[in-house]
């Protein structure tokens, strides 16, 4: 489910949280081939696969769809995307979309470390909030990537009467928290109905703290491809797990660790500010697009033009990462 809500549902399920619409109805609805090539991530053709699967699915044929949303707002760098599942046992689960290819949905990823509440995390608690206003069931809440954050996030902070039918909490490699959300109350509350799992060699999921011991899901990719939740090797419906993580993986986690706690929230700031000011450059939407080599020369000027604090940051912060973990991203061991 938490996978599937990287489907764009566009025009398939009703923004409406009283309009159902059953999975196989969804999928007869859906017309892969008419989906903007922006909005085809990197496992778009999987994804459609799993959409298939799951439609032709006794398990979740009476699983019904409803709430969903997606949002971009450059403004807000701001990246949210959700949808919401009414199960046949009677309980309800919403799962957050995480980062997507767009620009903006990176640069909310690179806000988290120094703001106190980005606005896909605010709007995740306005959903949740809306999803099961005049309900009583059961909630579950889950994610992958940053959607997994947003999970958890909105649990801490949706309305009293919501929070306490929330039984459990599922990030898949979800960025973790400040401090200060750490050591509150509430999280430490929550913390029992958290179920946290990571790949062997975690970028994302390690990203800030969690105060949780995740569990550790054995991979067939290698480096930065294992975030990608269909390389997690699974046994029948368990996932197939792992004693500890990958060299690699404590590699690039302190060389992203060492980076944040060198860093001032303000000079998170600026690195943030700094590198999606260089990625806009090239005017794309999307990370594809940028990669393409004739992006490139429209990068490199973008740099000569950011001010000289700026440039001073972000030269100190890529230092650190090539020196302690780059090499580890490509690396299986």
């Amino acid at each position: 489910m938490s996978q599937f809500c990287y489907v764009p549902l566009e025009g398939v399920v009703s923004a409406s949280f009283s309009e159902h619409i059953s999975i196989p109805d969804a999928f007869r609805r859906y017309k892969a081939d008419g989906i903007d090539k922006k909005l085809r991530i990197l496992t778009f053709e999987q994804d459609n696969l799993l959409f298939r699967k799951l439609a032709e699915s006794r398990r979740f044929r009476g699983t019904m769809l409803c709430g969903y949303m997606s949002i971009v707002e450059h403004a807000e760098d701001m990246q949210f995307s959700a949808l919401t599942y009414r199960l046949s046992d009677g309980s309800g689960f919403i799962a957050f979309r995480g980062t997507d290819g767009t620009v903006v949905g990176w640069k909310e990823d690179f806000n988290l470390s120094y703001m106190q509440q980005t606005s896909g995390q605010q709007k995740a608690i306005s959903y949740v909030n809306e999803a099961f206003a005049d309900d009583n069931e059961t909630i579950r809440l889950g994610g992958h990537s940053k959607g997994g954050n947003f999970a958890i996030y909105s649990s801490l902070f949706c309305e009293d009467s919501i929070r306490d039918r929330i039984t459990n909490i599922y990030s898949y490699d979800g960025p973790g928290f400040r401090e200060e959300i750490l050591g509150s109350e509430i999280y430490k509350k929550m913390l029992p109905r958290i179920r946290s799992y990571i790949p062997q060699a975690s970028i994302v999921g390690m990203l800030l703290g969690s105060g949780s011991d995740p569990k550790i899901v054995r991979n067939s990719a290698i480096g930065i491809k294992q975030h990608f939740a269909y390389n997690w090797e699974l046994k029948r419906n368990r996932f197939m797990l792992a004693d500890r993580l990958k060299k690699s993986g404590n590699v690039i986690n302190k060389a992203i660790s060492g980076l944040l706690d060198d860093f001032s929230d303000t000079e998170r700031q600026i690195f943030s500010d700094a590198l999606f000011e260089i990625l806009r450059a090239p005017d794309k939407e999307t990370l594809k697009e940028i990669s393409k080599l004739r992006s490139y020369p429209a990068l490199i000027k973008a740099f000569s033009k950011l001010r000289p604090e700026q440039q001073a940051v972000l030269k100190e912060a890529l230092k650190k990462i090539a020196q302690g973990g780059t090499g580890a991203l490509f690396k299986s061991q």
